[in-house]
C-alpha cells in the first residue's frame, strides 16, 4: 500500500450540484483541491453497515471530506455549531470528533436506536498512528502486521498497546449493536465461499483491507469505503486485469478468493501473505529482496507491449493527477505531447516499493494496483523506483530525484524505456519521459498527503526544467531547501562531496582521537592508574548521558522530510532541556554512583564535572547534524577539531601544573563550550521553539537510533563497570589505558569509514550490495590492519609510561586482535543496515553484549588480561556469527570473495609481524625505547606495504585516481 498515498482512482469530493467542490459546498477549479479515498474514512467499515436513519458527522475539517465521500447524504456540521443551531434529529448515526466537538452536545441529534460513534480517549479501537494519517485499525486481541522482525514488530506492537489518546484516538460505539460494514462484508464473503470467518484487522489505503481469518487460512478483502454510488467494480480489481492482459504476471499477484458488492460497496478478496497466523516468522524478507521482486515484476510489465500513444494521450495522461493545478496541467500535458508519436505502451505498477511486496517462502506477492495503468509509456516504473528507492535516504523530492536522470543518465545508460535506452534518447525527449513519470508519482498524492509546500517544491522542480533558463534540475545544488542550504546533489556530485566528506572526517578523528590520545598518555606518564580509573569511570557516565540527552532528535534530523528548520529548533529544545534535567539529576547521584563503582575518592568530582557538559554538546549536536544534512563536512568538522585541541591544550598545561586528574575534567569543559560557540560561527544559532507534531516525529525516529547506539555504548563499557568492581580503581587504569590504545584503529579508521560508506551501499541493488560490501570491508581491513599487528608486536613498549603500567602489556597484545575482529562486526552490521536488516543488526549487538557480559563475569576474577582474553573469544563468536548472518541475508555477498580480496592485507600483516620480530630478535635491546619503537616501527609498515603494493598494485591504483578525480 502506497505511503501516505491514495488512489489514483479517488473521485472529488462532490457538491449538491454535482461538481466538484470542498467540504463547504463551494465550487472548485478544474482541478479539484480535495481528493480523497478510503485512508481517512476507512474507520467506517467498522460503523453500521446501515443506520437508522440520517448520519450526521461533527469531526474535523480534515475529515469531514473524506466521511462525506463515505456517506454522500450526511450533514456535516460546522466547527462553531451548537446545540441551538440548525441539524437533523432523530439521527441514525452521529460520527464525532471529541477534538471538533463535545460528544455530549451532539449527543440529542440520535433518534433512540441511533448509534454515536466517538473518536476519543476512549474505546476499543486504535486508529493508528492518528486520524490524519492512519495506517491501521487495531484492538486488543488482533495480530500486529509487521512481518519485517521482532523489533519493527515489538515497537509497532507497543506503540499500539500504549500510544496516547491525543496522537492516536481511539474509536467507542454507543448504541444498539447493528452490523457493521465489515461484518456484512464478512458475511457475503462466507456465503460466496461457504467458509466461515472473523475480522483480525483493518488497513488503511486507497481502499479499507479487512484481515478476515479463517480456518484455512488469513484473507485480505478489498472495500471501497467512499463513493459507494460509483461503479469500481473494474477500478477496485485492476490486479486482475493485469492478470488477464499479462499473464506471466500470475507469479506476482494474489490469488482471487471471492469478489461482489456489499451496500452497493465493491469489494475483493485474496489470500493474505503470509498465510500463517504467526507474524514473526524467520526469515525475514528484506528491502533489498522486495526491491529485487519490484525490479522483477517492473521488467515483466515492461516487456508486454499494450499498444502506442497517439493522438490525445498527453491529455489523459497528464490530466489524471488531480492535485496538480490546471495552469501547471496544461504546461506539462503541452510536454507530454511530444510523446504522443507512436511510443510503445505497457502496464506499470506506479508504486513499486518494498511496502508493496509480500514475500513469504517461496511466495512473491505485489499488491496495491490502484495507480496501475495500461497505456505507461514502457519503462515507467524504472523511471520511478529509484526516486522511490531514495525516497529515505536524501531530502531531495522524488520529482527532484526523478528530473535528475535527465541528465544524469549513468544510472539508467542501459535501461530500455519507451522502446530505446535511456542514454539514447535526446534531452527534450527524456524531459518529457520524466515529467510522465513525475505525473504517475503525483496522482498517486493527495494534497492532504502532501501539504501546500512540498507540492509547491514538486511544482517548482518541474518548472525548473521546463522554463528555459531556469535551474538545472539535474543540478538541484542551485536550489535552497527548508534549512536555508543546498539541497543534496545528484548521484555523481554527490559521490564526490561524499568522498571528500570522508576524508574530512578522517582529518578531524585523527584530531580529535589524537589531542585525547596525548592527554592520555600525559595523565598516564604524571598520574597513578587509580586516577586514570577514575577519568574512565566518569567518561564512562558522561557518554551515556549523552546518548540518552538528546534521544536521538539531533541525528533525525538528517533525515527530516518536513520543514527542518522548525523541526531544529524542537530538537534545541529537547537536547538542551534533557541535558540540564540529566545534569542537574547527576549531580545529586554522583557520591552514589561513585561508591557503586568503587570511586569513592574523587569519582564523585569526575562525574560532576564531566556531567556539566551535557546542555553544551546537546545544543551543539543539532548545528553539526543540519551541516552533515546538507553535505557540508569542512564546517562540521571545526568545532570539533578546534574545540578537541584546545580543550587538550588546557588539560594539558593543568596537568602539567599539579591539577591532577580534573585537569581532563576542566579540559572537557571548555571544550564543551568552545564547540557550542564556534558551531554558532560557522552556522547561525538555532534557536530554541516547540512544534508537538515535530517532537513526535522526531522522537519516533531518534528514539530507536538513540537505542542502538546507547546498546553498542553499554557493549563497548561493559567490561570496565565488571574491572572496576571486580578488581577496583588500580587495575581499571591499568585496562582502561590499554584498552583505549588498542580501540584508537577502530575509532580512526572503522568508525570513519563505515559512516562515509553506509549512504552508498544503501544505493546499491541486488548483487551490487554484496559486492560493495566486500569492497569496503576490504579496503576497511587493509587500512586497519597494520596498526592492529603493530599494537600487538610493540605492546611492550607500553613500559615507557611507567613500570606501574607493565601489568597492561598483555591487556594491549590481546585487545590489539580484538579490534579487529571488533571491525568485522562493525562492517558486517553496517552492510546488514544497508541491506535493510537493521533488526538482525541489533540483535547480533545484544547478543554480543550478553556473550560478552557472561564471559567476562566469569573471567574477571582472574585479572585484567583474562579480561582481554575474554573480550577476543566473544568478539570471535559474534564476527563468525557476522558473516555467515551478511552471507544469508546480504544479497551478493561471498564469504569466498571476501577471504580472496583480503589476501595482500593477510599476507602484509604476515610480513610485517615476521619481520619485526626478527629485527627485535636480531638488534636485542634490554628495555624498550622510544627510537627503537620509530626505527622497528617504520621497518614494519614498510614489510607490511611492499606484498600488499605487489599483490595488489592495480586495485591501489584506482583507489588512488578515485580520490584523485573531480567530482
Amino acid at each position: 500500500m502506497a505511503r501516505g498515498a491514495r488512489s489514483a482512482l479517488e473521485p472529488a469530493l462532490p457538491t449538491p450540484d454535482g461538481t466538484p467542490g470542498d467540504a463547504s459546498g463551494a465550487a472548485a477549479p478544474a482541478a479539484p483541491h480535495w481528493t480523497v479515498g478510503d485512508r481517512l474514512a476507512a474507520f467506517a467499515v467498522l460503523l453500521p453497515a446501515a443506520p437508522n436513519g440520517p448520519v450526521v458527522l461533527a469531526v474535523t475539517d480534515e475529515l469531514t471530506p473524506h466521511l462525506l465521500a463515505a456517506y454522500p447524504g450526511a450533514t456535516a456540521l460546522p466547527a462553531d455549531w451548537s446545540a441551538g443551531d440548525d441539524a437533523p434529529v432523530a439521527a441514525g448515526l452521529v460520527v464525532v470528533d471529541s477534538r471538533a466537538h463535545d460528544p455530549e452536545h451532539v449527543r440529542p441529534l440520535l433518534a433512540g436506536d441511533g448509534v454515536l460513534a466517538v473518536l476519543g480517549e476512549t474505546g476499543d479501537h486504535v486508529v493508528h498512528p492518528s486520524a490524519e494519517s492512519p495506517e491501521v485499525l487495531w484492538r486488543r486481541g488482533w495480530p500486529v502486521n509487521v512481518t519485517s522482525g521482532p523489533v519493527p514488530w515489538l515497537r509497532r506492537r507497543v506503540a499500539l498497546a500504549i500510544g496516547r489518546p491525543a496522537s492516536a484516538p481511539r474509536l467507542s460505539l454507543a448504541g444498539p449493536s447493528l452490523p457493521t460494514l465489515a461484518d456484512e462484508v464478512i458475511r457475503d464473503l462466507e456465503r460466496a465461499t461457504g467458509v466461515p470467518g472473523r475480522l483480525v484487522g483493518v488497513a488503511t489505503a486507497g481502499h479499507a483491507v479487512l484481515r478476515v481469518r479463517r480456518p484455512d487460512g488469513d484473507v485480505a478483502v478489498r472495500v471501497s469505503v467512499t463513493d459507494p454510488a460509483r461503479d469500481r467494480d473494474a477500478d477496485n480489481d485492476r490486479a486482475t486485469q493485469v492478470l488477464e492482459q499479462v499473464p506471466a504476471m500470475a507469479p506476482y499477484l494474489p490469488t482471487v478468493l471471492a469478489r461482489g458488492r456489499t451496500h452497493e460497496r465493491p469489494w475483493v478478496a485474496t489470500e493474505w501473505t503470509p498465510r500463517r497466523r504467526g507474524a514473526l516468522t524467520w526469515p525475514w524478507p528484506s528491502p533489498e529482496q522486495q526491491w529485487q521482486v519490484a525490479d522483477d515484476v517492473a521488467q515483466v510489465l515492461s516487456a508486454h507491449v499494450t499498444g502506442a500513444t497517439g493522438p490525445g494521450w498527453a491529455d489523459t495522461w497528464g490530466g489524471a493527477a488531480a492535485v496538480v493545478p490546471p495552469e501547471h496541467q496544461e504546461r506539462w500535458t503541452a510536454v507530454l505531447r511530444d510523446l504522443e508519436g507512436g511510443l510503445p505502451t505497457t502496464w506499470c505498477h506506479g508504486d513499486l516499493w518494498p511496502g508493496n511486496v509480500l514475500i513469504y517462502g517461496a511466495t512473491r506477492t505485489v499488491i496495491d494496483w490502484d495507480n496501475a495503468s495500461p497505456d505507461a509509456p514502457q519503462g515507467m516504473d524504472d523511471l520511478l523506483m529509484p526516486a522511490l528507492r531514495s525516497a529515505g535516504d536524501s531530502a531531495q523530492l522524488p520529482t527532484e530525484q526523478i528530473l535528475a536522470l535527465v541528465d544524469d543518465v549513468e544510472p539508467l545508460a542501459d535501461t530500455v524505456v519507451a522502446g530505446r535506452r535511456w542514454a539514447d534518447w535526446d534531452r527534450p525527449k527524456r524531459l518529457a519521459l520524466a515529467v510522465a513519470a513525475v505525473v504517475l508519482y503525483l496522482r498517486n498524492r493527495s494534497l492532504h498527503d502532501l501539504g501546500e509546500e512540498t507540492l509547491a517544491r514538486h511544482l517548482a522542480a518541474v518548472d525548473a526544467a521546463l522554463v528555459p533558463g531556469a535551474a538545472d534540475p539535474g543540478h538541484p545544488e542551485d536550489r535552497v531547501d527548508a534549512a536555508g542550504g543546498s539541497e543534496p546533489p545528484t548521484t555523481s556530485a554527490e559521490a564526490g562531496r561524499t568522498a571528500r566528506g570522508a576524508l574530512w572526517l578522517a582529518t578531524n578523528g585523527v584530531a580529535v582521537k589524537g589531542s585525547q590520545t596525548i592527554v592520555l598518555l600525559t595523565l598516564a606518564a604524571m598520574l597513578a592508574p587509580s586516577s586514570l580509573g577514575l577519568v574512565a569511570l566518569g567518561t564512562l557516565v558522561a557518554n551515556i548521558s549523552l546518548v540518552v540527552t538528546s534521544l536521538g532528535t539531533a541525528s533525525a534530523l538528517v533525515y527530516w522530510r518536513g520543514d527542518v528548520q522548525r523541526a531544529a529548533r524542537t530538537a534545541v529544545t529537547v537536547g538542551a532541556a534533557m541535558g540540564a534535567v540529566l545534569a542537574g539529576m547527576l549531580w545529586l547521584a554522583a557520591p552514589w554512583l561513585a561508591g557503586a563503582l568503587h570511586a569513592e575518592d574523587g569519582g564523585a568530582a569526575v562525574i560532576r564535572g564531566l556531567t556539566v557538559t551535557l546542555p553544551f554538546v546537546s545544543v551543539a549536536a543539532v548545528t553539526n547534524e543540519l551541516l552533515r544534512r546538507r553535505l557540508e563536512f569542512l564546517r562540521r568538522i571545526i568545532p570539533d577539531t578546534v574545540s578537541s585541541m584546545v580543550g587538550a591544550a588546557v588539560a594539558i598545561v593543568l596537568v602539567t601544573q599539579g591539577s591532577g586528574v580534573m585537569a581532563l575534567v576542566v579540559g572537557q569543559v571548555v571544550q564543551a563550550v568552545l564547540t557550542l560557540l564556534l558551531s554558532w560561527v560557522v552556522h547561525p544559532p538555532v534557536l530554541p521553539g516547540w512544534n508537538t507534531q515535530d517532537a513526535r516525529g522526531l522522537l519516533s525516529y531518534g528514539g530507536p537510533y538513540a537505542g542502538a547506539n546507547l546498546l553498542e555504548l553499554v557493549q563497548l563499557n561493559v567490561d570496565y563497570l565488571i574491572v572496576a568492581r571486580v578488581l577496583g580503581a588500580v587495575a581499571l587504569g591499568q585496562y582502561s589505558l590499554g584498552f583505549r590504545l588498542a580501540f584508537m584503529p577502530y575509532l580512526m579508521i572503522v568508525v570513519v569509514t563505515t559512516g562515509a560508506a553506509f549512504p552508498y551501499l544503501c544505493r546499491m541493488r541486488g548483487q551490487d550490495l554484496g559486492r560493495a560490501a566486500t569492497v569496503v570491508m576490504t579496503a576497511t581491513l587493509t587500512l586497519i590492519a597494520p596498526l592492529c599487528v603493530g599494537l600487538a608486536v610493540f605492546s611492550d613498549h607500553l613500559v615507557l609510561l611507567g613500570d606501574k603500567w607493565a601489568p597492561g602489556v598483555p591487556v594491549v597484545g590481546w585487545l590489539a586482535l580484538y579490534a579487529a575482529l571488533l571491525s568485522v562486526g562493525q562492517l558486517v552490521q553496517t552492510s546488514l543496515n544497508a541491506a535493510g536488516r537493521p533488526g538482525v543488526s541489533m540483535l547480533l549487538r545484544l547478543t554480543h553484549l550478553l556473550l560478552l557480559l557472561g564471559t567476562l563475569l566469569a573471567v574477571a576474577h582472574r585479572g585484567i588480561t583474562a579480561v582481554a582474553v575474554g573480550q577476543v573469544a566473544a568478539a570471535t563468536v559474534v564476527s563468525l556469527v557476522a558473516l555467515v548472518l551478511a552471507r544469508v541475508f546480504v544479497s551478493g555477498f561471498s564469504l569466498r570473495r571476501l577471504a580472496l580480496s583480503l589476501r595482500p592485507a593477510a599476507t602484509g600483516a604476515l610480513v610485517m609481524t615476521v619481520v619485526v620480530l626478527a629485527v627485535r630478535q636480531v638488534f636485542p635491546v634490554d628495555q624498550p625505547s622510544l627510537l627503537n619503537l620509530l626505527v622497528v616501527g617504520t621497518i614494519g609498515v614498510l614489510a607490511f606495504a611492499v606484498p600488499v603494493w605487489v599483490l595488489d598494485r592495480e586495485h591501489l591504483r584506482d583507489a588512488g585516481r578515485l580520490l584523485r578525480r573531480p567530482s
